[in-house]
């Protein structure tokens, strides 16, 4: 299916957050649409989901009326239920609620507040069709699983857009417009993502991941429609609210039109899709990107770093890494401490690294983004650099203070450390603005879509002056690829479309680098055959260094 570019669609609501109504019509919506699911699905919890009626913590998130908990609190007196979401204005006064449902305002993009983390035994949310954008889940479901109890079940129902179709009763010939409103709402795919829902629980670590299809029973095929022709009037008094009243109204006397057809025998019939994903007991035991031994990683030059710098005996330094190790994959569990990646060659293998160790020890300052352990600033000063003139940045600080147990080496490395997000213009970042003579970005860029980026090197541009050198490596592919990951989409360069984003850079913001970027093979820097079982076919290396000369 596509539609025209005169056809307004659903992608009219990008930007805009949820763009139905508030209103009692909106709420008495709500209610109605939960009863015609519940009629189709026979279950407010799915069945493979084993909760009994007791203690168990269950949480509705986007609970809209609260009108799931308040069945389901009927169904289980005994567990404690919560609703969150952004706006409460159409649920019911907190007397009425049953006496186990409590309400909380939260929306699903901020922070998951910190008693809020590993609570919930199950996690339902329902119809987020218009809040994601670009397809990408993958922030909301990061924020849910860390919600979840070790063992917790995510429930996401939602609808099957790409299965959408006009059923017809016998002798009922009239459906263009039905089929019109069929394409409308499909969006040219916009919610295509429903369909793989399971993959994404899976690249967020949860097991057991299935996707249930269901069907709208034939003596409710009208109810249902007739519902939904309820919600494309509320987006349609969205999009005039927004000010896009020529679209508006084109939906409007589409709305009008289709019932004509409704009188006639038709209905706009979606299916339904159910997933739920199990988080494991135990992250460390179940995830793909946690490797038990060190194995190869372990190289002869960050060997003699642990030791020497660090002073740690040679007997010792094995069981030190795990157990340090260990402690950080708690904090962070990503490829880079799962799979022992920070014990990997660094910078010093770089054929600008003299140059680099020089200008540190002659006082240039450095910033390591994405920091991690900090072992790149660490392998500066082991080389002699002073500690005094380092930067250390990333979205938080406990591996950070892990490093320091790490290498052993409190009191000696005096690196600034800044709590910042590259994309927060207000973070402690701005107080570093045009002074960096050095910035070490190593399996960093790597994990953001080519629009993000571009906005970190924009923010990189402004770190800089003129002769800042720009140093570092990251994921690549022999031709280009966008992947999915827990963390979001990652666009994967080869190096025709590296040059291409330092190009837009340049462009955009009326600066010159001077770039030299070359591509490996992921062995060449001590990966080995296991590392690369997640990753897709022909993963490759870049290596860059870039000099700011205007």
């Amino acid at each position: 299916m596509s539609a025209t570019p005169a056809t307004p669609d659903f992608n009219l609501a990008d930007g805009h957050g949820y763009m139905l109504g508030r209103s009692y019509a909106a709420a008495l919506r709500l209610n109605l649409q939960y009863f015609l699911w519940k009629e189709s699905l026979q279950f407010d919890v799915h069945p493979s989901i084993p909760v009994a009626n007791g203690p168990a913590q269950i949480a509705d998130v986007a609970t809209g009326t609260a009108i799931w908990l308040i069945e389901v609190a009927r169904q289980m007196p005994e567990a404690k239920l919560y609703g969150f979401d952004i706006n409460l204005t159409q649920t019911p006064p907190r007397e009425w609620l049953p006496s186990n449902v409590t309400l909380v305002h939260w929306n699903i993009f901020d922070a998951v507040p910190e008693d809020m983390c590993g609570r919930f035994d199950v996690i339902h949310v329902r119809l987020l069709i218009l809040v994601v954008q670009n397809s990408d889940t993958s922030n909301i479901i990061r924020s849910l699983v860390k919600m979840l109890k070790p063992g917790g079940y995510l429930q996401w129902d939602d609808l099957n857009y790409p299965e959408t179709h006009v059923k017809t009763a016998a002798g009922s010939s009239k459906t263009s417009k039905s089929d019109e409103l069929r394409t409308m709402v499909y969006s040219q795919g916009r919610h295509d993502w429903t369909l793989e829902l399971h993959k994404f629980f899976g690249e967020a670590g949860l097991l057991d991941s299935r996707i249930s299809h269901y069907q709208d029973r034939p003596e409710l095929a009208r109810a249902n429609g007739e519902q939904y022709l309820l919600t494309m009037e509320e987006f349609a008094l969205g999009l005039a609210a927004t000010k896009r009243e020529e679209e508006a109204s084109k939906i409007l006397q589409l709305i009008k039109d289709v019932y004509e057809e409704v009188l006639t025998g038709t209905a706009l019939s979606m299916p339904r899709v159910v997933c739920v994903g199990r988080r494991p007991e135990s992250t460390i035991e179940e995830s793909r990107w946690y490797q038990k031994d060190i194995g190869l990683h372990l190289k002869p030059a960050a060997r003699r770093l642990y030791e020497e710098w660090g002073g740690i005996a040679g007997s010792e330094l094995i069981t030190h890494l795990h157990q340090v190790r260990d402690q950080a994959w708690h904090h962070s569990p990503y490829p880079c401490v799962g799979q022992w990646t920070f014990l990997l060659p660094i910078i010093s293998d770089f054929p600008q690294y003299p140059t680099i160790l020089a200008q540190v020890q002659a006082g240039a300052s450095v910033l390591d983004l994405g920091c991690g352990f900090g072992q790149e600033l660490r392998r500066l000063a082991y080389d002699g650099a002073p500690t005094q003139k380092m930067y250390a940045s990333d979205l938080s600080q406990e591996v950070w203070n892990l490093g320091f147990d790490l290498f052993r080496d409190h009191g000696r490395m005096c690196a600034t450390f800044l709590r910042a997000d590259i994309f927060d213009q207000a973070s402690d970042l701005k107080y570093l603005s045009g002074q960096m003579d050095i910035i070490v970005a190593n399996h960093f860029l790597h994990l953001f879509d080519w629009d993000q980026q571009l906005a970190a090197m924009k923010r990189i541009v402004d770190l800089s002056k003129i002769g800042t050198m720009c140093v570092g490596y990251q994921r690549g592919q022999l031709q280009r690829q966008i992947v999915r990951r827990p963390w979001g989409q990652m666009f994967l360069h080869d190096l025709a479309s590296f040059r291409g984003i330092w190009e837009e850079l340049e462009q955009d913001m009326g600066v010159h680098w001077e770039l030299e970027a070359s591509m490996v093979e992921l062995t060449a820097w001590g990966m080995v055959e296991e590392d690369l079982e997640w990753m897709p076919p022909a993963p490759q290396g870049i290596i860059f260094c870039a000099v700011r000369r205007v």
